[in-house]
């Protein structure tokens, strides 16, 4: 509850004297529809007027559309139906007039203007407050200071707290392992705030992703409660990550070779290049893709340096080489190696098939010379029998004369 003496109001959203009197009270209020609506408001009063303090002072609030109709014979309990139900919670003697409209529906929308009556005294406030009551809730309100890694960061997020039986309920979701913490905050104007503050240290993981901030408020009636969220994208800053190069392009002599920097970084990093060779260090380029034409004075270590403003990060080394001949020689040279590589099996099956088949021919040649022979043989053999049959021949003067078997036939 409010306490009896506020703030001084740094906005003071209705301020005037009527009759005596001076009323302090906001100029807008927002209320949900099924809850209640706190109204801040205080007033101050002439010395001469003070006396009527303690004679039964009552405060009541009208509305503008039935303005016309009060203190007449045309007010009916219908138009009486039609205000909320208003409770004083301040102490009117100690000039205090904070009032809570309660079961408001989006009907009660109005122009509402104070008044003050006591025994004898009477005036009512020519200033209006307009309070507007509706059926969904605002939209929180979230602040997101600059996020760097490793460093705490504290998300807040507000919402209004018109009713002060029913204060939301604020948090976070996820909350990424941090904590939560839940205030209520008096306004000058007298209204109240509620804020959950989420408090953690983030890490480059949590860059772009989204938080919820999540408001519950519960109802005067037995209705489901009320949900409002608003969600954010984090933003966090770190220095460069997983920093590591890429090779477009053969290494060879003549060819087009391109070193590309790639890092994670947020603010986007800036890049050198570093190449060590014969155990000197030199830099060799500002940018994050290198290009050159392969010679023998590229051959060397390379490295790739990434730097924003949080930091700095280094690839590993890549060794690259560049080989003594081009890489279209390479190509001559592989196609004949495989050419030679390919011919020789062939030209070895080759012998290999053709030697057996000309031991084959010879033996054939062989076979047949001893069958011809064999078959001549038997056919002498068979003539000198059948020249046994035939022929008178006398084996000494055949031994003597040293005959063939041809010759002795043809003496037959």
């Amino acid at each position: 509850m409010i306490a009896a003496d506020f703030l001084v109001f740094s906005t003071i959203l209705s301020a005037a004297w009527c009759n005596g009197m001076k009323i302090y009270a906001p100029k807008t209020l927002n209320a949900t529809s099924g809850s209640c609506l706190l109204i801040p408001c205080r007033f101050e009063i002439s010395t001469e007027k003070e006396k009527y303090l303690d004679l039964s002072p009552e405060v009541t609030w009208r509305r503008g559309s039935l303005w016309s109709l009060y203190n007449t014979e045309a007010f009916t309990n219908a138009h009486r139906e039609k205000e909320p139900l208003i409770k004083v919670v301040g102490d009117l003697r100690k000039k205090n007039c904070t009032s809570v409209m309660m079961n408001l529906t989006s009907q009660h929308s109005d122009r509402y203007f104070f008044r003050f009556s006591s025994e004898g005294f009477s005036v009512t406030e020519t200033t209006a407050v307009q309070i507007n009551v509706s059926d969904s809730l605002a939209e929180p309100y979230v602040i997101v200071p600059g996020l760097r890694e490793g460093e705490v960061g504290n998300l807040t997020c507000t919402v209004p707290a018109p009713c002060p039986s029913n204060s939301p309920n604020v948090t976070w979701d996820p909350a990424f392992g941090g904590n939560i913490t839940q205030w209520t905050q008096l306004n000058a104007d007298g209204t109240q705030n509620v804020s959950a503050i989420l408090n953690f240290v983030p890490s480059f993981h949590h860059h772009e992703l989204k938080v919820n901030c999540v408001s519950i408020h519960l109802l005067d009636r037995q209705d489901k409660p009320l949900l409002s969220h608003k969600t954010i994208i984090l933003n966090v800053e770190y220095p460069p990550k997983e920093t590591q190069i890429s090779v477009t392009g053969s290494v060879w002599l003549g060819n087009n070779v391109t070193l590309t920097c790639q890092s994670n970084a947020h603010p986007p990093a800036v890049h050198r290049w570093f190449m060590k060779k014969d155990g000197i260090v030199e830099e060799v380029g500002a940018s994050r893709v290198l290009s050159f034409t392969a010679t023998h004075n590229n051959s060397g270590e390379y490295i790739c340096e990434a730097q924003n403003l949080h930091g700095a990060g280094n690839s590993t080394i890549l060794q690259i080489t560049v080989p003594g001949i081009s890489f279209t020689v390479f190509l001559a040279v592989l196609a004949l190696f495989s050419l030679l590589l390919f011919a020789l099996p062939i030209v070895l099956i080759y012998r290999r098939c053709k030697k057996p088949h000309r031991s084959e021919t010879n033996q054939d040649q062989d076979i047949y010379a001893n069958v011809s022979k064999a078959t001549k043989t038997h056919q002498l053999q068979s003539n000198t029998y059948e020249t046994k049959e035939t022929c008178t021949v006398n084996p000494e003067s055949t031994f003597k004369k040293n005959l063939s078997y041809e010759d002795i036939y043809a003496n037959c």
